[in-house]
């Protein structure tokens, strides 16, 4: 479980096409920045329909192939198989955890080659590091309340039980520690907006690395 998928998966899809001396010259880079950030973090696709980024099916698919990509990072990736009803749990969980998120779209300057570079005021959010340390505190009783009875001829759940319970108490943790979750002074970072055969599109690389400051993934590490 070491980092979630980069956002880009979802965002790079997402392109304006833009033709240089048509539409070229009034192209809000800033304005479209946030669409996209809105559609994939905040689930409002309003901007991104309004600016004819894509219809309202093509936000809601590229929102969906955002919360695909976060479950197979942190769920699939943690070597976990969810039943039918966990994979409600867990996928409306994660669409709380990325609507969580604070960020403030600033000026996007332009470039001598006709890109932008937005910049992007975040308050990243603690919620993994505390859901994790729960976490493990949780697991580790729970283990050794099985032991006991195992050894003292009580009760103790199948395996199956065993993995549901586990499964589930990851689910607990993450969704108690988004209801209490801190932010962090804000830091800024940049978007460019690329121009690219006369389409506009975000920088991969710069949409990977928002999405590493917007979250606490690096306090995740010392569990792994």
């Amino acid at each position: 479980m070491k980092k979630m998928k980069k956002l880009a998966l979802a965002l790079v899809c997402a392109m304006l096409v833009c033709v240089l001396g048509g539409c070229a010259m009034s192209f809000d880079a800033a304005a479209y920045t946030k669409a996209l950030l809105d559609n994939s973090y905040k689930n409002d696709p309003t901007a991104f329909v309004d600016m004819k980024i894509g219809t309202a099916e093509e936000a809601a698919a590229l929102y969906e192939q955002g919360l695909d990509a976060e479950m197979a990072a942190i769920v699939t990736g943690s070597g976990m198989e969810l039943t039918e009803e966990q994979e409600v749990v867990y996928r409306e969980l994660f669409a709380d955890i990325l609507a969580g998120v604070k960020y403030t779209v600033g000026e996007a300057e332009k470039q001598e080659d006709n890109s932008y570079v937005v910049t992007v005021t975040y308050e990243q959010l603690n919620v993994f590091g505390p859901a994790m340390e729960a976490y493990v505190a949780r697991i580790t009783a729970l283990t050794e309340e099985w032991m006991t009875a195992a050894l003292t001829g009580g009760t103790t759940p199948s395996e199956d039980e065993m993995m549901d319970a586990i499964i589930m108490e990851l689910a607990t943790c993450l969704e108690e520690s988004l209801a209490t979750a801190t932010y962090d002074e804000p830091a800024t970072t940049t978007i460019r907006i690329e121009l690219n055969d006369r389409v506009y599109a975000p920088n991969q690389d710069d949409l990977a690395n928002l999405e590493m400051v917007l979250f606490d993934l690096d306090a995740m590490e010392e569990f792994e």
